[in-house]
């Protein structure tokens, strides 16, 4: 029958393993421990642990390297967790901080994704003719563009990311928090437009959904008023909309 360890020694057995501490300084530590002994205090403190072995390769080579760059330029490894699990699986021994430094020394920053429109290929191609069709315009012919749209406002903070700055030790303090209400908050939806010359008059889309009348009564007033602000003619723009049913509808082209 295998003995059982004292409570000291099994619990400094622990302290050392959640520490992550190698086999091989947790038996110099402890005396008359056996391996098969501490890979089963292992399994019970610590049963995710990745254990050293011989097979472990604790420095990145240049081609290593190389090939986490590739891989993460091209998007096969997207986050930090990926390069970390690829590095484990192919017999690094590395931490996932360790990960990261790695990452950082090769020049690679966290960062926020940008959103963007889900494009389709027919849009892409749409908009790539756009391009195409514009791009000998001189500065003349882009003074009398004007272009539109509309964008949901919230009445209670920001959609967008919040940060704070605080010290490992510091308690959760108010201003950490990113305060919601029930709801949202709600919000409500602007149409704007912008001109060469500046931003145009904006106005409230009341609520529901907006019907082709309803477009074409902010076009003959927030638009008309913009334009005779910085003195435009009317005749002489170019009125530049999405594709939106209520935009293109017969009224709205009239």
């Amino acid at each position: 029958m295998v003995r059982a360890l004292s409570k000291n020694k099994q619990e400094s057995i622990k302290s050392l393993i959640l520490k992550s501490k190698t086999y091989s300084v947790i038996m110099e530590r402890i005396s008359n421990l056996k391996k098969s002994t501490l890979n089963r205090y292992a399994n019970k403190f610590s049963p995710g642990r990745v254990t050293a072995n011989p097979g472990w390769k604790t420095v990145l080579s240049v081609t290593t390297k190389s090939y986490i760059r590739k891989q993460i330029v091209n998007g096969t490894l997207k986050t930090a967790k990926a390069v970390h699990k690829y590095l484990v699986c192919t017999g690094h021994k590395i931490s996932y901080s360790g990960t990261i430094k790695v990452m950082k020394s090769m020049n690679f920053h966290a960062k926020i994704k940008v959103k963007k429109p889900l494009l389709t290929k027919v849009q892409k191609a749409r908009q790539l003719a756009w391009a195409e069709e514009h791009k000998n315009w001189t500065s003349d012919d882009w003074r009398r563009m004007v272009f539109s749209g509309e964008t949901k406002v919230s009445v209670y903070g920001s959609d967008g990311c919040k940060y704070f700055w605080s010290r490992p030790d510091d308690k959760l303090q108010p201003h950490h928090l990113d305060l919601t209400v029930e709801g949202g908050g709600g919000s409500i939806m602007v149409w704007g437009c912008i001109t060469y010359d500046g931003p145009g008059y904006a106005c409230w889309i009341s609520e529901g959904t907006m019907k082709a009348s309803d477009y074409v009564g902010t076009l003959s007033k927030t638009l008309m008023d913009s334009l005779e602000y910085y003195g435009y003619n009317p005749q002489d723009i170019y009125f530049q909309q999405d594709n939106d049913p209520k935009h293109t509808s017969k009224l709205a082209r009239q």
